[in-house]
């Protein structure tokens, strides 16, 4: 991913996350989307509900960052979150589809596009921290693409 300077090339980054994304869950077969994935937590079709679900994300990030402020809950409260996120996903994906599942990414990817616009030029570089991760707001558009990075990783296939 290059460095995010402007709204132009936030909407390119989301693009390209988003063809990544379409290619990553038509690529598996029906054997593979209910195939235990190498997250210990999901199936391969789970795997990817849960990167469906971050889809949106980028209104919080924005939210949060536009302000520099960041999101760190304390490390006890992220163990609870990971868990209730582990489950969250085990129970809202049950008969997920691959179609089902890029239906709900591009909802999510439209909330997060139609956050662009709102970035004022002043904006771009501010930043906090997310997650325990150093951000700003223009790189939290380029999340969405490590996200999926992250998780096609693990993917188990035939």
């Amino acid at each position: 991913m290059s460095e995010i300077t402007n709204a132009d090339e936030a909407r390119a980054e989301l693009a390209q996350a988003r063809e990544d994304f379409r290619e990553l869950v038509l690529g598996l077969s029906g054997e593979e989307w209910s195939r235990r994935s190498d997250n210990a937590g999901w199936t391969n079709g789970q795997l990817c509900w849960h990167i469906a679900l971050t889809a949106g994300g980028g209104k919080l990030r924005v939210s949060r960052l536009r302000q520099n402020k960041g999101m760190n809950p304390p490390a006890p409260l992220m163990a609870v979150l990971n868990l209730v996120s582990l489950w969250l996903v085990r129970i809202r994906s049950r008969g997920a589809t691959p179609e089902s599942v890029l239906a709900f990414f591009d909802e999510g990817y439209a909330d997060t596009v139609g956050v662009i616009d709102t970035v004022d030029d002043d904006e771009w570089g501010n930043g906090g921290n997310f997650l325990g991760e150093p951000m700003t707001v223009a790189s939290s558009f380029g999340f969405l693409s490590g996200h999926i990075a992250e998780h096609a990783a693990e993917l188990r296939r035939d």
